[in-house]
């Protein structure tokens, strides 16, 4: 469900981690004879509520009024995308940043759309104009985003690079964390690897998906006191996941 249709949803989430992300901006309070911000403020939140078709119309009823409203075409793209309605999220992704092309929140949900959906290179190009933009309270997002974009294009340099300036504004972020880990073990650089997924879980905690990549950077160490201790938090702590799944068929 979406946490909030104005947000970088669940960027890691989507694209291959586990963490989510906190709010980035809020929609101004809609003006007391503003037709179109008071739909768009009602239609976000009933998404909120998981009430998707309400939802859409009242933000449909939103662009009507006013058919530049950004935030509108925003939330309008991130419901259509939450319902795989991909061509309509795409449209209104671009129509939100037609609108209002310093609108950098709309360009880093683009951004994880673009990513999710096998479009890599557009991906990154639209996270680096949100980072760089000035725009974002939290541009590590962004750049963190413009890695994993970075890494499915078999680019591991270039996405450590956006990694570590996600690190300089926010060292103790739990998803560019985790993504550094990940990145590190996919270089055979397990010491490091592990180093980061401990930070990691001292920011955020467990999860099946850590402790996962955790397992297998223990292997990769041929550590099996930390390959057991994993394994046995995986097991105790979400033994319903499908990382849990796989590692009961496997043992």
């Amino acid at each position: 469900m979406v946490k909030h249709p104005l947000l970088i949803i669940t960027l890691l989430g989507v694209l291959g981690g586990c963490a989510t992300t906190p709010p980035v901006t809020e929609p101004q309070p809609p003006a007391e004879n503003d037709p179109s911000q008071i739909n768009l403020k009602l239609g976000i939140g009933y998404m909120q509520s998981g009430r998707f078709d309400v939802a859409l119309d009242k933000l449909k009823k939103a662009v009507a009024y006013d058919p530049n409203l950004a935030e509108a075409h925003n939330a309008l793209a991130v419901l259509y995308e939450e319902t795989r309605q991909n061509r309509l999220a795409e449209e209104h992704f671009l129509r939100a940043i037609q609108a209002d092309p310093q609108y950098a929140l709309a360009q880093s949900n683009y951004g994880r759309f673009l990513c999710a959906k096998g479009r890599p290179a557009q991906g990154e190009a639209q996270f680096l104009l949100a980072a760089n933009s000035g725009k974002l309270d939290a541009p590590e997002l962004a750049y963190t985003g413009a890695a994993i974009c970075a890494r499915l294009q078999g680019a591991p340099e270039r996405a450590e690079g956006y990694l570590r300036r996600a690190l300089e504004i926010d060292p103790f972020h739990d998803g560019t964390l985790l993504e550094m880990a990940s990145l590190n073990h996919q270089q055979n650089r397990d010491s490091q690897a592990s180093e980061f997924l401990e930070r990691y879980h001292q920011q955020a905690g467990y999860h099946p998906q850590s402790l996962a990549l955790g397992i297998a950077i223990a292997d990769a160490m041929n550590d099996p006191r930390l390959r057991r201790e994993y394994a046995e938090l995986l097991l105790s702590r979400f033994a319903d996941s499908n990382e849990a799944r796989r590692l009961a068929k496997s043992e």
